[in-house]
């Protein structure tokens, strides 16, 4: 049960850390940015905000990554009278997690990876965005994080075709 609460409150400060971060100015659907220490795209408003979170998850898979966990930040929120539409998606590549674990084991800290989708309503704009690996096993004082930096571009590739896709 605490696991469960410490997940919905990481899930719940990344959503607010990225939603709090100025939009950049010259962003377009279709450009991966980094954002703070997290790789995120900006989707048209207007999209389905199930239809995009379904694409998510089937680019996640599409990709050889499983999908551990989804918490749902908006229903675990309803309770406190907050009205959003925000998920959290943990992924994990347990090739890349092996690799990672071998170069050094601190990097069990950090995972599993996270996407977010969430609405930001005050600029009308679907966010799509994770939180970068190589960020967090940096942060950990990890030297060695080159399975880090595959998982980074991974990432950012399934981010890429969302953006691709919706950004027609």
């Amino acid at each position: 049960m605490l696991n469960a609460v410490l997940r919905l409150a990481v899930g719940a400060l990344f959503a607010a850390f990225i939603a709090t971060t100025p939009l950049s100015s010259t962003a377009t659907a279709a450009e991966v940015e980094k954002r703070g220490e997290a790789w995120v795209v900006y989707l048209p408003g207007e999209l389905d905000f199930h239809e995009v979170f379904g694409r998510l998850q089937s680019e996640i898979m599409g990709a050889n990554w499983e999908i551990t966990n989804v918490q749902n930040i908006d229903t675990g929120l309803m309770q406190y009278g907050v009205q959003i539409q925000n998920k959290v998606i943990s992924a994990c590549k347990s090739q890349l997690l092996a690799q990672a674990i071998k170069e050094d084991p601190f990097i069990s800290l950090a995972v599993p990876c996270r996407f977010t989708v969430f609405r930001d309503a005050a600029a009308n704009k679907l966010v799509v965005g994770f939180a970068d690996p190589v960020a967090e096993a940096k942060a950990l004082g990890i030297k060695n994080y080159m399975a880090a930096g595959k998982a980074t571009e991974e990432l950012k590739s399934v981010l890429k075709t969302m953006a691709d896709f919706y950004g027609k």
